[in-house]
């Protein structure tokens, strides 16, 4: 949504991806939960699931850019992707790129003494 703030001169709204190689479900509510503190801004959400190719998320860091020039400023990417190949090529776009596995992972090896699998998926085989 765009609104003029006088003749001329308008200001879109910010875009906000949220993306993975699943769902999508863990960066949205994540990512809707963290949006929530800052009720003031005018956002356009995508959801963006099965980033789970190359070319996927080559197509979608074009999309990042493109909403970066539309909007006059960067996206927000909240990122569940799993595979450090598909988050560097979205990393590179023109986006303020929010990686859940990164804020979470390296923490979490330190403290259980072991190496994450950055397998696709696993959630779905986790017991209650």
């Amino acid at each position: 949504m765009e609104y003029w703030i006088e003749p001329g001169v308008f200001v879109a709204s910010r875009t906000v991806f949220f993306i993975s190689d699943q769902t999508g479900v863990t960066a949205e509510t994540l990512g809707h939960s963290l949006m929530t503190q800052f009720a003031g801004e005018d956002v356009r959400q995508l959801t963006v699931p099965f980033i789970d190719t190359r070319e996927r998320a080559n197509d979608l860091a074009e999309k990042i850019n493109k909403a970066a020039r539309r909007d006059g400023q960067r996206p927000i990417v909240f990122s569940s992707l799993v595979h450090d190949e598909l988050r560097q090529i979205i990393r590179q776009a023109e986006g303020l790129y929010l990686d859940i596995f990164d804020a979470f992972v390296g923490t979490l090896e330190a403290e259980l003494g072991a190496t994450a699998s950055h397998e696709v998926g696993r959630a779905h085989g986790m017991s209650d």
